[in-house]
This record gives C-alpha cells, structure tokens and sequence, in this order.
C-alpha cells in the first residue's frame, strides 16, 4: 500500500508554470516520450520548452531510471500526483510501493505520506511567462556552461590502483558503496559490485562485504510462497557474487534482520502464529515452534546452498517489525511475559546451529544495536542477553553508543554515526569486554570514510579522528570491525590506513602512512588534516542533526518565501524545522559552533590549495570544499529559517548573497567528480540540474524580499 495522501501546504513554485518545473527536473533524466505523457503534449513540445529553458545541451541518460530513481522520485514527490509520477518513471505501483518500504526506510525519508496535488499538464506560456523563462534560461546558461562530471561514472576497469597491497590481519567489513538495499540478488552483482572495486577494496585491505538480505526471497517461505517464487535465481545471483569476490579475497556477509513480520491478511492458515500486531502487520510469534524451525531450516538451506559466504550478522532489536519483542510495548498474549534478551538471544542461537548445521565455516556475528537504553533496554538486560548467546556467535556492537560528549557547553550523548567524537562509549567498551571475558569474538562497528555527519562526500580526510578510535578500540581488546553502514563505502586512503594499522598495531606510526601515501607533502597534508579534525570535533552533534537537518541534501534545498509548516524528515526535506534540528543546543550555540568550525575547516582547505599539485591531493581538497559547503549552507538555512520564524527581514540579503555564492562554488567542484552528492540508500542527493534550481531559486526571492 502507497504512503497516504494528505493535505500540506506546498513548495513555491520557482518558475512562472508548474509544468515548466517538471521539465527542467526531469529533462534528461526520463525519456521524452515519458515527460511528453505526463504532459498531455507531444514529445516535439517538450523538446522545444527544454531548449527555452537553457537544457538544449542536456542529452539522456537511461541510467537514472535503472540506478538513480531514487533521485528522481525525490524530485518529484511533491510535484506530480501518484499516476503520474508513475507514468514518468515507467513503473507499476507494486514496483514503487516496494521501493518505498524496503529501499532502507525511503518512503519514510519522503515524510510517509504523499502530498495532495494536482495533475500537471502543459499550456503554452504568455508573453510575461515567456519573458521570465527567458530570464531563468540566463541563470541556466551560466549554471551549464561548462561540462560536469558524468554520473555513475564510478569504476571501471580503467580505474587506477592507488592503495599498496600487502599481508594484512584483521577482519574488515564495509558495505559495497554502490549495492543497493533492497532486492539486492535480483540483479546481476557486476552492476554494483564491479571487479574494478573489489580490485580497490583488495588494494585498501578490504576483506568482508555485507549486503541487505532477506530470508523470504532467498529461500522457500512457508507463510506467503509467492515471495519465494524466485528464490532459487536470487541464490545463484548470491553464488556468483561470492565467486567473484572471493577472487579478490574478500568474503560476503549477509545482513538479517527475522523472521520479518507479515501482512494480516496474508497469514491464511497460519492466523494462529501471529504474535504482536502492529498497523496490519503481524510478527510470527517466536514462541512458536513452527516459526523456530522456518528460520532455522530457511538459513540452513541458504548456507548449504551458496557455498563460501563469509558469515551473517543479524539486528534483534530493530526498525523492521520482526519478532514480537523487536521494539518494547510488545502486546503479544503468548510471548508478553517473556524477556526480549531471551527471545533475542534465542534468534541468534538458531541462525547459529542452522549455519553449523548447513556444514558451513560461515561466522555468525549478533549485532547489538537495539540491546540498549536506545530501544528501552536496561545495561542489565544487555548482559544478560549476552551471556544468553552460544559462544560462537561473535558480538558486535556500534563503539561511540552511550559516548557523552560535551559542545559549547552543552552535555549530550551520542547513539550512532559519529566519526567527529570517536569511541567507544561506556556501554560499548562494557559489552565487548564482557563478551570477550565470556569467550565471543568480538567486533566494533566504527563509521570510517563518512556518515550522516556529512554523506554526500566519498569520505571526509580526517584520518586522525579514525586513529583515534582505532587506539580506544584496542585498548579494550578489539581487532575487527565492521566499518560502515550504507554510507562510508568508498575506497580511500582511510580504508588503507585501517589496513595498516591492524597489521602493525604497537608498530604503527600513522606519520610514517602519511609518508607512504602522501610522500614529499606529507606533513603539510597532515597539518592541513589536523586542521579539518580539529574542525569537526566542533560540530554540534545530535541525531536530531543527524537526521533532520538541511545539511544532507545541502544546496539542493530550495528556501521558500513564507515559512513551510512542516515537520523535517530523515535525511530528506529539511523545510524550515530549525527547532528540530539544532536540538539539544541553544540556537546561539548552534550557531557558534559551526562558526568554529568552519573557520578551522577553511584554514585545513587553505593548506591544501597551496600544496594541491596532483591528482590525491586535489582529491581531498575537492571533498573537503564540499563538505565545507554542506556545513556553511546547514548553518545559513537555520539563520534563514530563524529570521522568517521571527519576521525578521535584517540580514536576509545577506543570507541569500552567502548561499548563491556557495551554489556556485558546488557547481564548479561538481565538474571535478561524479561521487559527489552520492550514496547508495538514496542515490544521488543532488545534481548540478538541483544546484542550478538553487540559483533560480535565490534569484527569484532576491527580487521578492
């Protein structure tokens, strides 16, 4: 089922018709025929109304249908109503209703609803109009005038090695920078996982992939069989991926998160295993035998089958609605009196002896995010959920959970994503000495390259932050990691660095690595490093922040005259929510703390510009220039959403002077690479077409305010 429609107030519209709108974000992303059908015109009109605009130069790129929809959804969410937003992208409501609620949580970054909207046909423009979109064209020529770098551009074979191979120690695990997050093994693993990156991973050290995994897909699903249709294709696409990456020595891991709950209606003859039931959605009560001997005999014929895997790691407490206890208020009349570490616990003994059982070597890790204060876990349950696993299920738990940090003042606790603070916490550092004094092996999940701190760069060049953490981290006894989520793929010199440094460990001189990979301008790289971490420990940290903030889509946030009145939503529409997303701080303080850091960012930026004489080197100081600008445009959306808040119109120039310039300097650092404004869960956050957009938008409320 779609996401509700509802009744909001709307987006300004930045050009004189709606349908012009549709044009310019879609021209060159969908087919002409596509936009021409939405349009109620000829594809001849659209062709015609494209050049008006300034995108006579764009040509089409079937790409975004097939690896940027995403983007193009985003886009389009509040611009077309469901039937035709359909038609442009081509899909079935199946196709995109499965996109919303699996693609990790995207309809929920859409804010779960759709807004209200009329449909959008085209009408010849008046001479007003015509004269206007003559101006607009003029913004577009300057935004276009010279070429960008191509999009999904990433790997090819032509791809050149930049890491130094050598005997390291450690398990390491990333997600794939480009595999998706839903139906990951109903495509062909080369379109994500190309050889040219697994050389690059072998190269930094990488040796572990984890990948989104669903039971019902990859094996027989008993409750609903036409979701396992396909299983038997899906494992021979899971095989062949574990081939090819095992060339590279790198194994595969699958992430589950079961047994997932179920639709009411589709529980037939099995009615009677429904446990906790939540919005129509039923968890199989793993009370049940019956539901203890689907997981274990789903995950024994899946290792049996795909020979190789490296392991799995499982989340018990979770977002997904699985088992009845997944998140606390469980109202589940048979398993209501057991304890969630038991039923947890018990999941991760299961999927243990399945996989022992398949007579697989695979390693079988328990995730601990969730078993904690976050999901209304007390430290004792958390132990005891842990002395409650078999002792060859290895325990991983994200390092800066329960870190208390302290910004201007102001006390917080960080959950997830931080590398600015790094770890472990208190409860981080407990867990993992008490699993490993209880025989478990033991893993941290540590965020390296990005997180949502910053997501729209390939990675952040603060390698000290991440020496750092690994330091902590071996100080309470742990090796191996888990280092990113979806965010944070990309191969870089951090990857290497990591590499290094488990190999050495008490050898490692992380200014003998700057050395080695940066060679004569090591040490104005590592004072220009220096800079920019000691920047980002200035950073007013929050999952309010986090997650709300306008800094993620960054310049692609177009501002509106009059304040929007809706709610921020996760990693998506910032709109004019300030009071969400600064939280815990004062705005003053807010404000104070990006102005610190951005002044400490642009001193590192300005040791790399004068030493940026080869291809590394202008690598990080174009990622460090984006990131600049993601943070700069953070701080001025809240002074801008502050000021309308409170009618106040002093220093709104000023503000609109500050973010046009920042859009043209995004726009000149877009023609250096196609990884900016990229990361897997969501595709692209922006092109140049949105930061164009940006400059028409400012423009036009420069003449409004």
């Amino acid at each position: 089922m779609l996401p509700i429609i509802k009744k909001v107030k709307l987006p300004e519209n930045n050009f004189p018709c709606i349908w012009q709108t549709v044009i310019f974000r879609n021209y060159g992303f969908v087919s002409t025929d596509n936009i021409a059908s939405v349009l109620k015109c000829s594809s001849d009109v659209v062709l015609s109304e494209a050049k008006r605009l300034g995108l006579d130069n764009v040509i089409y790129d079937e790409n975004w249908i097939k690896l940027g929809y995403m983007t193009v959804i985003r886009n389009n969410w509040f611009l077309l109503p469901y039937n035709q937003l359909l038609v442009l992208l081509g899909f079935s409501q199946e196709k995109l209703d499965f996109i919303l609620k699996n693609e990790d949580f995207f309809g929920e970054k859409l804010g779960s609803f759709k807004p209200e909207l009329e449909e959008v046909t085209y009408t010849p423009l008046n001479k007003e109009q015509i004269a206007e979109t003559e101006k607009i064209a003029r913004i577009v020529a300057c935004g276009y005038r010279d070429g960008f770098a191509k999009k999904f551009s990433f790997f090819d074979d032509s791809c050149k090695e930049k890491g130094f191979l050598q005997d390291r120690s450690g398990v390491r695990i990333v997600h794939g920078y480009l595999t998706p997050c839903g139906d990951v093994f109903s495509e062909d693993s080369e379109k994500y996982m190309p050889d040219a990156l697994l050389q690059e991973y072998a190269q930094k050290g990488i040796n572990g992939v984890w990948v989104h995994a669903m039971l019902s897909v990859l094996s027989p699903y008993p409750f609903d069989k036409s979701q396992s249709d396909d299983y038997k294709q899906r494992r021979v696409a899971l095989q062949k991926l574990v081939d090819r990456c095992a060339k590279f020595g790198v194994k595969v891991y699958l992430y589950l998160n079961e047994p997932r709950g179920i639709a009411v209606e589709k529980l037939g003859d099995f009615k009677h295993l429904a446990g906790r039931i939540e919005n129509g959605v039923a968890s199989l009560c793993f009370e049940h035998k019956e539901v203890q001997d689907y997981l274990y005999n789903a995950v024994k014929d899946l290792f049996e089958s795909v020979k190789g895997l490296g392991g799995c790691f499982t989340i018990t407490m979770s977002e997904n609605q699985t088992h009845c206890h997944f998140r606390q208020g469980n109202n589940c009349p048979i398993c209501g009196g057991v304890s969630s570490e038991e039923v947890t616990s018990r999941i991760n003994n299961v999927i243990l002896k399945a996989v022992k059982d398949s007579g697989s070597n695979a390693e079988v890790i328990a995730n601990l995010w969730g078993w904690s204060t976050y999901m209304g876990w007390t430290e004792e349950q958390l132990i005891n959920g842990i002395d409650l696993l078999d002792k060859d299920v290895s325990v991983l738990c994200v390092s800066e959970f329960d870190l208390d940090i302290e910004k201007g003042g102001i006390k917080s606790r960080i959950i997830d994503y931080s590398i600015a603070n790094p770890g472990p916490g208190e409860i981080a550092k407990k867990s993992l000495t008490f699993a490993r004094e209880k025989g478990h092996k033991t893993y941290a999940k540590i965020q390296v390259n990005n997180s949502w701190e910053c997501s729209a760069v390939p990675y952040l060049p603060v390698f000290d932050l991440t020496y750092e953490h690994l330091k902590n981290l071996t100080e309470i006894g742990v090796d191996d990691y888990l280092l990113t989520w979806t965010q944070g793929g990309y191969p870089s010199p951090t990857m290497d660095m990591i590499a290094d440094y488990s190999s050495q460990k008490e050898n490692f001189s992380l200014s003998s690595w700057y050395d080695k990979y940066f060679g004569e301008k090591s040490k104005e790289v590592q004072r220009a490093v220096d800079k920019i971490c000691s920047a980002f420990r200035e950073y007013p940290f929050s999952i309010q922040n986090l997650y709300l903030s306008p800094r993620t889509l960054g310049l692609a946030n177009l501002w509106d005259k009059a304040p929007s009145e809706k709610s921020s939503t996760m990693v998506c529409y910032a709109y004019d929510d300030y009071k969400n997303w600064i939280g815990p701080y004062p705005l003053e303080v807010f404000i104070s703390q990006y102005n610190k850091l951005l002044t400490k960012w642009k001193e590192g930026v300005e040791i790399l510009e004068k030493i940026n004489d080869n291809q590394l080197i202008d690598e990080l100081l174009t990622y460090s220039k984006v990131a600049y600008c993601h943070f700069y445009s953070d701080l001025l959306q809240t002074e801008y959403s502050y000021k309308k808040s409170m009618q106040d119109k002093n220093g709104i120039d000023e503000l609109l002077i500050k973010e046009k310039g920042l859009s043209l300097e995004l726009l000149a650092l877009l023609k250096k690479s196609p990884f900016i404004g990229f990361e897997t869960s969501n595709h692209y956050f922006y092109t140049e077409r949105n930061v164009v957009e940006k400059l028409i938008n400012i423009t036009r409320l420069q003449t409004e305010i």
